[in-house]
């Protein structure tokens, strides 16, 4: 009997209670941070399978553009397009905008030799345009 006696002093004594209460406290407090660590990884796998989904459909698309682009028809469409090139024996017709002549029209008036004064005199002055 001296034994349970001595068993129990043990197990109902106030430095034990202690003691047990810290250890659940560090205990509880270690399964909180593993928990949140549990959360943030599945998180992050989560957001890594969405992205290498995106990467590799990415990767498929641009693939299929290659494809397209190494083909026969795509590099002579790109030749008459961006180069200005065509078969031989055809017949190229260029057409002129209007906006390059009014460019040239303007690039005609820069030409001329007339001082920096007399034309803002002539600009504020003058009723009739300078030739």
């Amino acid at each position: 009997m001296k034994k349970n006696t001595v068993l129990k002093k043990i197990l109902s004594s106030k430095s034990l209670s202690y003691l047990l209460i810290l250890l659940l406290f560090f205990a509880v407090v270690s399964l909180g941070r593993e928990i949140n660590r549990q959360f943030r990884l599945q998180k992050e796998y989560a957001y890594l399978s969405e992205k290498t989904t995106l990467l590799q459909s990415e990767n498929e698309q641009l693939l299929e553009e290659l494809e397209k682009i190494q083909t026969d028809y795509f590099l002579e469409k790109a030749a008459r397009t961006k180069l200005g090139l065509g078969k031989i024996g055809e017949e190229m017709i260029v057409i002129v905008s209007e906006d390059l002549e009014e460019k040239e029209v303007d690039a005609n008036y820069f030409s001329r030799k007339i001082s920096n004064f007399k034309t803002w005199w002539n600009y504020f002055f003058s009723p009739e345009k300078e030739d």
